[in-house]
């Protein structure tokens, strides 16, 4: 039974205790999200470079009708916990200082990390499952000359989502002569950074995105409605930007 949850508005460690047992307990459908899974999920939600409304991910994560149909207040109690992580998660984005979620941490034995029910390990599988979820929007504008940075922040936050991936990882640096646990540390050193870089190129790619869609300031150039789109997608402005 999930206690009430408080007024208050931002996320708890208590808060994150109710989401984790709720989402553990056995009578939650097959492909439920932990709530480390879900603090990867609605990382990766945060930083896309569009922004993707509740609607579309709520159901990816919850199987809301079978709550429904149980108990309507608990479902209630549970989502919005959800929705205060997820704001928890956004914030730390908007001021450019993002971090796990709590109860996500890392093990202090390095290789420990790797096993299924680590906390970090579920992190990992839960963010790559939401970049995966949003990697059309990732390929279609990320640019060519940071295609490389994207894929090293890849590697290292998804690098213990399990031991087999790790493992991948660590052969593609043959060259690198060093232990399966000395590659975890490396990765876990350059974890926080992995987030910080992540973050920045949701943001880079977003901000060129948004000024496609607008005009430059005092340009003084009107265009017609049937003159082609300033953004650049060859439609005409009529059916691109000036769609409201």
């Amino acid at each position: 039974m999930v206690s009430p949850m408080s007024n208050a508005k931002t996320f708890s460690p208590i808060q994150a205790e109710q989401l984790r047992r709720f989402l553990a307990a056995p009578e939650r459908p097959d492909g439920t999200f932990s709530y480390a899974e879900l603090a990867g999920f609605l990382f990766a939600i945060c930083c896309a470079p569009e922004q993707v409304p509740s609607s579309a991910w709520l159901p990816l994560v919850l199987n809301e009708h079978d709550m429904v149909q149980k108990n309507l207040h608990e479902a209630q109690q549970i989502q919005a916990a959800i929705m205060l992580l997820y704001s928890h998660t956004k914030q730390g984005i908007l001021n450019k200082q993002p971090a796990l979620a709590p109860q996500c941490e890392a093990r202090r034995a390095i290789s420990s990390n790797l096993e299924p029910d680590a906390p970090i390990s579920q992190w990992a599988r839960g963010f790559g499952a939401g970049h995966e979820y949003l990697s059309e929007v990732w390929d279609a504008h990320t640019p060519a000359d940071l295609g490389e940075d994207l894929n090293s922040c890849m590697m290292v936050l998804t690098f213990f989502a399990s031991r087999d991936l790790a493992q991948a990882y660590q052969e593609a640096f043959p060259a690198m002569d060093r232990t399966l646990e000395d590659f975890a540390g490396q990765m876990l050193e350059l974890f926080p950074e992995a987030l910080h870089q992540y973050m920045l190129l949701g943001i880079s790619i977003a901000a060129v995105l948004q000024q496609r869609q607008e005009p430059a300031p005092g340009s003084g150039v009107k265009v017609g409605r049937n003159d082609p789109c300033p953004c650049g997608s060859g439609k005409k402005y009529k059916h691109c930007c000036a769609v409201t």
